[in-house]
C-alpha cells in the first residue's frame, strides 16, 4: 500500500539523516523522538506492521514535517467516510495552493538559510550572486537559489534596479506558540552551534553557560529580559561595519524534572 511505504520511506530517511551527522544514534533514540516502542518502530520500517493514519499524523508531527508534505502523506490513507458534503470539497479545491503558502512559511522559519540571507544582504560587501552567496554560507549554489527565491515569493526581498532589498523588519516568532516551525528551527540552531564549536577558534566565538536554582514564577520577567538584551546587544553589533554573519542563541531550561504545579504552555515551546 503506498501508505504504508511512504511512512517506510519517511522514518528510514530521517534515521539516516541522523545517523549521517551522529553514527551513534541508535533506534531507541529514534524512537524516543518519534514516541514509538523500539521494537514496534523497528516492525513498521521492515513493513511488519502497518500504520494507522492518527499514527502518520503522529509521526508526521514528531519529526517536524512542514504541512505540505504532511498532507500528502496523509493523503494516501482512505478515507473513513464515503460520502462528502459540497463545503469540504470546495475546501479541498482551495487547499493545495494554501498548504504551498504553509510550507513555504514553514521552511522560512525552520530553515537556518533564510534569516542567514536576510541578514547577509545587510552587510557592507554584499554581492547579488547566487555563487557568492553560496560560498559565505557554506551552502551549494542551487540551495542559495531556491532560497533566494522563497523570500521574493513571500514577499521579505525585492529586486530594485538590479539589486537584492530587503523589505521587511526584524522578524520575531510569537513568544509561548507551540509551532512545528519554531521547534524545528531551534532543533536545527543546536545543531549549528554544535557544528561552531569543533569548527570555529575560541577568538570567533563565545559559548557560556550558567547553572542556577530559581523561581518558576519569574520565567515570564527572565523572558523579557533575554529579548531585551537580545534587542540591545543587536543594535551595538549592528552599528560597526557589518562584515559577518552571526547567530545568537540563547538556551535557558531546566535541569531537574518539572513539578506538576510549573507544568503549563510556556513550557511546550
Amino acid at each position: 500500500m503506498d501508505e504504508q511505504l511512504a511512512i517506510q520511506k519517511l522514518l528510514r530517511s530521517h534515521l539516516l539523516a541522523a545517523q549521517s551527522k551522529n553514527p551513534k544514534f541508535s533506534l531507541r533514540s529514534y524512537s524516543r523522538k518519534v514516541g514509538i516502542h523500539h521494537g514496534a518502530l523497528s516492525a513498521i520500517m521492515n513493513g511488519k506492521r502497518n500504520v494507522s493514519k492518527d499514527l502518520a499524523e503522529k509521526i508526521t508531527r514528531k519529526l517536524l514535517i512542514d504541512p505540505q508534505s504532511r498532507n500528502e502523506i496523509l493523503n494516501l490513507f482512505p478515507e473513513k467516510r464515503k460520502y462528502r458534503t459540497v463545503e469540504e470539497m470546495e475546501q479541498d479545491e482551495a487547499a493545495p495552493k494554501y498548504l504551498e503558502i504553509e510550507a513555504s512559511t514553514f521552511k522560512l522559519m525552520a530553515e537556518w538559510e533564510h534569516f542567514a540571507v536576510l541578514s547577509l544582504i545587510k552587510t557592507d560587501d554584499f554581492i547579488n550572486d547566487y555563487g557568492w552567496i553560496a560560498s559565505r554560507l557554506g551552502i551549494s549554489k542551487y540551495r542559495s537559489q531556491e532560497v533566494v527565491e522563497r523570500l521574493l515569493d513571500l514577499g521579505f526581498l525585492e529586486i530594485r534596479k538590479g539589486e537584492l532589498v530587503r523589505v521587511q523588519a526584524k522578524i520575531r516568532s510569537s513568544d509561548d506558540t507551540v509551532s512545528l516551525s519554531v521547534r524545528k528551527s531551534h532543533e536545527e540552531n543546536l545543531e549549528l552551534a554544535k557544528e561552531s564549536l569543533h569548527r570555529d577558534s575560541i577568538q570567533e566565538r563565545d559559548f557560556t553557560y550558567i547553572t542556577m536554582p530559581v523561581d518558576p514564577s519569574k520565567m515570564a520577567q527572565a523572558k523579557e529580559m533575554i529579548r531585551k538584551f537580545q534587542d540591545e546587544l543587536s543594535d551595538v553589533l549592528e552599528s560597526g561595519e557589518k562584515k559577518e554573519v552571526y547567530r545568537l542563541a540563547v538556551q535557558f531550561f531546566p535541569l531537574t524534572k518539572l513539578t506538576q504545579q510549573n507544568l503549563s504552555k510556556d513550557n511546550l515551546q
